[in-house]
């Protein structure tokens, strides 16, 4: 049988982060915005100022999910550096920076520090044992030309790329706009990906939340927009274990598809330069298929079962014993 969005809803409704239990997170987020602001502010020895802080990521575009034991809550919050002309050039020393402050207003925090062999910065993160919060600290260099676009630290493999953080977001504004249950399928999509560990971890890439949300957005800009849940899952799940995936490019963003090497590109939709698969290799790809063509099919497979208790086993196959409808 088919579940009409009352039921998803339900479903979604319990593994999203609930309003009521936000107000810790932003209370913790703004002591720690006014306490870095103050010691960036004070240090006058570096040259550097902060024009602005933006929340992004999950929390700002509402797909944010309920902490799991492998998932905590986790919030990207963006420092936008400004005064020194030369910045952009050594982010390296920018991190260096940002570490020392954080390790000066919490010394008894465990503040991750985290940059590879060669140096090169992967991310700066801090935890909150007592809510369990994360905080991915993000600074990011203005650029003049094009508008709202920054230097970005290169997670995990070195260097800088542009992107444009605040573009983004009104990118996604815009999808939950046009949509109005894009947060439900993107919400649902990630807890698939947790549940069947398809995360990118520090030794191998894996489907990250960005690239779903990505794929999702692609979708309704190319094949018509689903605000059927059930639909636009099983749309989701089709597209993914396709033998003729496509590459994902957006209009609207700047610069063309590079060559690359990766199985599958899905561009940033403010910079086509940008593949946010770009650590999936074959063999990661060949399990996200294999795991999308099980969903695909398994899904199919509830709708033609005839009754309830059967057609939610079968979503539950898929998204874990959480799933349920009532």
């Amino acid at each position: 049988m088919k579940l009409d969005n009352n039921q998803l809803l339900h479903f979604v409704n319990k593994i999203k982060l609930q309003s009521e239990n936000m107000q810790k997170y932003r209370d913790q987020i703004a002591n720690l915005k006014s306490k870095l602001e103050d010691k960036i502010k004070n240090d006058e020895s570096t040259g550097m100022k902060v024009s602005k802080y933006l929340l992004a990521g999950s929390w700002k575009k509402h797909t944010i999910l309920k902490a799991t034991g492998d998932n905590p809550i986790d919030i990207d919050l963006v420092l936008f550096v400004t005064g020194d002309d030369n910045i952009k050039n050594d982010l390296k020393k920018l991190h260096d920076y940002i570490v020392k402050y954080l390790e000066e207003i919490y010394p008894n925090k465990n503040i991750d520090n985290d940059v590879d062999a060669e140096g090169h910065t992967k991310s700066i993160k801090i935890r909150f044992s007592s809510s369990g919060l994360e905080v991915d600290i993000v600074p990011v260099v203005p650029l003049s030309e094009p508008e709202k676009y920054v230097w970005q630290p290169q997670r995990g493999g070195g260097g800088t790329y542009i992107t444009s953080v605040e573009k983004h977001l009104d990118y996604s504004l815009n999808l939950r706009k046009n949509n109005p249950n894009y947060t439900a399928i993107v919400r649902a999509l990630k807890w698939w990906k947790n549940y069947q560990e398809l995360n990118p971890t520090d030794s191998e890439g894996g489907l990250s939340s960005y690239a779903i949300e990505l794929i999702v957005a692609y979708l309704d800009e190319n094949k018509g927009i689903e605000s059927n849940i059930e639909e636009a899952i099983i749309r989701f799940f089709q597209f993914v274990s396709s033998s003729s995936f496509p590459v994902i490019k957006f209009d609207h963003a700047i610069n063309n598809v590079p060559y690359y090497s990766t199985p599958v590109y899905i561009a940033d939709d403010t910079n086509n330069e940008n593949n946010a698969a770009k650590k999936i290799d074959n063999a990661k790809w060949d399990e996200i298929f294999e795991e999308a063509e099980e969903a695909f099919d398994t899904l199919n497979i509830a709708q033609s079962r005839n009754n309830e208790g059967a057609t939610i086993e079968e979503w539950k196959s898929i998204f874990g014993p959480t799933f349920n409808i009532k």
